[in-house]
């Protein structure tokens, strides 16, 4: 679902840790005991500035018809690590891990690119909610918003689709959800066989 470019509501960490300060170690050891300890995800996000045709990038990659299309936006879910690689310059943010059980906020920017990520975390999938701008000197060149169910290890891949036929200045941004153990260990949610 495309949203309004807006900032994203914003409700971090499960009901009891957000209420417990950080000195009282041994209410938040009892809340591990009663609640259990909160799951870690993880999103990598890459945004790539791109030098073709919305209809180029679509066919090398083998796209089809968008999930969602509005506002000079298009968003797929792929597989991770099917993407093509860019033909542009990409940026990669940096991985970062939270630990929220139901809800987590991440804001992220590096260079003229900037990521809001608002997650509640399901059991099989993370209900992603993300704003992502890029200006340069002062101006917005690039805003979207957008909210998916997107499984762990998947990637949402969106698409500037502004002016199609033009083959200069086109953004792409892939973000992919990640689950990791304690030790930091992605965990697999691969599908039960016949699914």
């Amino acid at each position: 679902m495309i949203l309004p470019p807006a900032p994203l509501a914003v409700k971090t960490g499960r009901m009891p840790d957000r209420w417990i300060p950080l000195k009282w170690e041994w209410l938040r050891r009892a809340c591990f005991f009663v609640f259990g300890r909160p799951r870690l995800v993880g999103f990598e996000l890459q945004c790539i500035e791109a030098s073709q045709t919305v209809a180029s990038i679509v066919a090398q990659n083998s796209l089809g018809q968008p999930q969602a299309e509005s506002n000079g936006v298009a968003v797929w879910t792929l597989p991770d690590g099917s993407l093509q690689p860019p033909s542009g310059p990409a940026i990669i943010m940096p991985r970062d891990q939270f630990s929220f059980v139901e809800q987590a906020m991440m804001s992220t920017k590096v260079g003229d690119v900037s990521a809001d990520l608002f997650a509640r975390l399901q059991k099989k999938t993370v209900d992603l909610s993300t704003r992502l701008i890029v200006s340069s000197s002062g101006q917005t060149n690039f805003i979207a918003a957008a909210r998916a169910q997107l499984p762990y290890g998947k990637a949402l891949f969106v698409l500037d689709i502004r002016q199609p036929e033009s083959a200069t200045n086109r953004f792409e941004f892939l973000i992919t959800a990640y689950e990791f153990d304690a030790k930091g260990n992605i965990i697999s949610h691969g599908q039960a066989s016949g699914k």
